[in-house]
């Protein structure tokens, strides 16, 4: 199981410059 597949990115959240990991897609 990959979880960088898995878990979303969301670039410049909450600030711009930080990479925000959505874990609720797990």
């Amino acid at each position: 199981m990959d979880l960088r597949s898995v878990i979303r990115t969301i670039p410049d959240y909450p600030r711009p410059g930080i990479m925000f990991r959505d874990v609720t897609t797990l």
